[in-house]
């Protein structure tokens, strides 16, 4: 996603633009507030994705949609009137507005993303994973397993269960 900033570079501090975000993977809808700040502009978003991942019980793949806050700071390299180099407070890991004054939000929404996806992702909140001893998945079918093999040395209880 892509926002020219050149006219906003020359409006004094505080001013801003704000946008509609259209679908465009990964992003598939919100809203972006530039703001001009002195070293460059200042990106407030709300971005929706639909993040993919694997469900941490039983293997399946699917995609769930979340909402990633977005707060950045895209530095200026070069000066807007006079197209010379600009002496940046920003360090190596900063965003930065390239050469024909852009902002390319692509990469941070990718990095809030990652931020924002869930540890144990669920396919569904009753998942019920995989069997343990013949690993079929018990989402699509029942299982006909035993069960683990008996300890001998609770051998006497399981016969008082059975009374």
């Amino acid at each position: 996603m892509l926002f020219n900033v050149s006219q906003l570079l020359q409006e004094p501090v505080g001013s801003s633009r704000t946008y509609d975000l259209v679908a465009e993977p990964p992003i598939h809808g919100g809203t972006a507030v530039l703001t001009r700040t002195p070293t460059g502009v200042l990106v407030q978003a709300e971005v929706e994705v639909i993040l993919e991942a694997d469900c941490s019980r039983c293997l399946a793949s699917f995609g769930y949609r979340r909402r990633v806050p977005i707060e950045e700071v895209f530095y200026q390299q070069v000066d807007v009137h006079t197209g010379a180099r600009m002496d940046t407070e920003a360090d190596t890991d900063s965003f930065l507005i390239d050469k024909r004054h852009t902002i390319d939000i692509s990469e941070a929404v990718r990095q809030y993303e990652e931020m924002a996806a869930e540890m144990q992702p669920l396919c569904r909140p009753d998942c019920p994973g995989i069997c343990a001893q013949c690993g079929r998945d018990l989402t699509q079918t029942a299982c006909v397993c035993e069960g683990p093999p008996l300890d001998p040395r609770w051998a006497a209880l399981e016969a008082l269960k059975h009374r």
